[in-house]
């Protein structure tokens, strides 16, 4: 009785990291460049330790990996020059608060106070080299096709744009990218600690003045959400008989 505790006990906590994920990807319909993600599971036996009885039950745990789908969204043209749409499987580097290295398909790209490009989270963009990029005062500042950050001066309209930067764009057609907390990408096995990768086979390419909406669908997120809410209370339900049983057998010992 105990193994089916311990195994309906390790799938409703698999469900409910499921149920979370999901939850999340339902929260960021409307962000732009979000992805969803799918579960990568790995199944192996723990051995239950105990103070008495025999040393013989193992309880099976699920460890989960939030892999990166990379399925293109629906464009916006907005014209804007600062906000970009990554093509492909192309991935934005940028620096965490910890200036680790990450990824991103965000690309409403704004100018902080000091000057510094960021995100519309408000993490920095990341160039070549991992380094900041930071603007000039008084430019009006583009982005290139190539990803390179340019500087116009208003009082030189017909003088050749300046570069100042160039974005840290990676092909990962190859590579398996899995979501951090903060909720930008890392390569699997990075384990929290960010980093550069090595470039896929595929050219990067972006588009500006476009946004790339949330590839989360609301109504499969939802449909999905309710059967993974179905099956967790089955499986407490199944909890809560076993619970039943044993108390029904432990009275039955103490009548006789």
């Amino acid at each position: 009785m105990d193994r089916l505790l311990f195994q309906s006990l390790a799938a409703a906590k698999s469900q409910g990291t499921i149920r979370a994920q999901l939850t999340n990807d339902l929260a960021n319909t409307s962000t732009p460049g979000f992805k969803k993600s799918f579960d990568h599971v790995l199944l192996r036996s723990v051995k239950v330790t105990a103070d008495y009885g025999y040393q013989s039950r193992y309880q099976p745990v699920v460890q989960h990996s939030n892999v990166i789908d990379l399925k293109p969204g629906p464009q916006m043209q907005t014209g804007r020059l600062l906000d970009i749409s990554m093509q492909n499987q192309t991935v934005l580097g940028i620096l965490t608060e910890n200036e680790q290295v990450a990824f991103t398909r965000r690309g409403d790209l704004q100018i902080r106070g000091d000057g510094v490009l960021v995100t519309g989270n408000g993490l920095e963009v990341a160039g070549e080299g991992g380094a900041q990029i930071v603007t000039i005062p008084q430019a009006v500042i583009s982005i290139a096709k190539d990803g390179t950050v340019n500087a116009t001066f208003p009082d030189e309209p017909e003088g050749e744009p300046v570069p100042i930067g160039q974005l840290m764009l990676r092909d990962a057609s190859e590579q398996v990218l899995v979501r951090r907390k903060d909720g930008s990408y890392e390569a699997e096995g990075a384990n929290g600690n960010g980093g550069d990768f090595e470039n896929g086979p595929t050219p990067v390419e972006i588009q500006v003045g476009v946004l790339e909406a949330s590839n989360v669908s609301p109504i499969e997120a939802m449909v999905r959400l309710i059967d993974f809410s179905r099956s967790f209370e089955a499986q407490v339900n199944i909890i809560k008989e076993t619970k039943d049983n044993d108390q029904s057998g432990a009275t039955m010992m103490r009548i006789s």
